[in-house]
């Protein structure tokens, strides 16, 4: 048990070491913050590996040593946002072991959402005239964003297959979209409902419509799996709940 703790930690300071290798070799980069690289790679590998909660820590020291060596601070909360806050969040990808496609989707969306986040409060000022800072920001992001968690989702998966032993890992597209969308639905649903109520109203409905399939979806497989039940629950509620709240503190 010790020893595997150890080869845990030992495991962790290389890949946080290894991704920010990685972070230097930028395909893209970004005028306030972001670029396109393999960072993520390393820190997916130790959360589908070693769970979670070793995922959370990477993301934490990884983005620790971005702050030390380039950091980009406009305001305190912002630095949270963008830091330790967008980097822990891809360790969430440790609570998807069984489903690796799923958990770096989820992680690497995550990561996203905090970015959003950021740029929503503290960049709305670089936003064209006339332009909608959530628009603004969703677009910036994701012009870095959706490139690396593709990267990711490409690379990290492969890799998996060979370092990894564990057979009940799911690599079925059909089953990990159904976790993809337990987060991402619910949570742009309540985007739409509490920031962008100006949007074209049938996708609000849509999105609203999604979300409680989903929970209905989750909810009828309690009997069978509680665990993954369970888990979906998670997903279909607290991300959107999280949204929520953090819409009433920004007003």
């Amino acid at each position: 048990m010790k020893d595997k703790k150890t080869l845990m930690l030992v495991e962790i300071a290389v890949m946080v070491a290894f991704s920010y290798v990685l972070s230097l070799f930028r395909v893209v980069e970004m005028p306030q913050g972001g670029s396109v690289s393999l960072q993520m790679l390393p820190l997916f590998v130790v959360a589908l590996r070693w769970g979670g909660k070793a995922g959370i820590v990477a993301g934490l020291l990884f983005s620790g040593l971005k702050l030390i060596v380039e950091p980009f601070i406009v305001h305190p909360v912002q630095l949270l946002l963008d830091y330790p806050f967008a980097f822990a969040a891809i360790g969430l990808a440790g609570f998807f072991k069984d489903k690796p496609i799923a958990g770096v989707a989820i992680g690497g969306l995550a990561r996203f959402v905090m970015h959003f986040a950021s740029g929503v409060v503290f960049f709305g000022q670089y936003a064209p005239e006339g332009t909608s800072i959530y628009a603004f920001s969703f677009i910036y992001n994701i012009t870095y964003m959706g490139p690396e968690i593709a990267l990711a989702l490409f690379t990290a998966p492969l890799l998996l297959r060979r370092l990894s032993k564990d057979k009940s890992e799911d690599y079925s597209l059909q089953n990990n979209l159904i976790e993809i969308l337990s987060f991402a639905a619910p949570l742009a649903a309540m985007a739409l409902v509490v920031g962008l109520r100006e949007s074209i109203p049938v996708i609000n409905y849509v999105s609203l419509i999604l979300w409680g399939g989903l929970l209905l979806y989750h909810l009828s497989k309690a009997k069978q799996d509680p665990e993954k039940a369970k888990r979906g629950l998670i997903l279909v509620t607290v991300p959107p709940a999280l949204v929520y709240l953090a819409s009433l503190f920004l007003r």
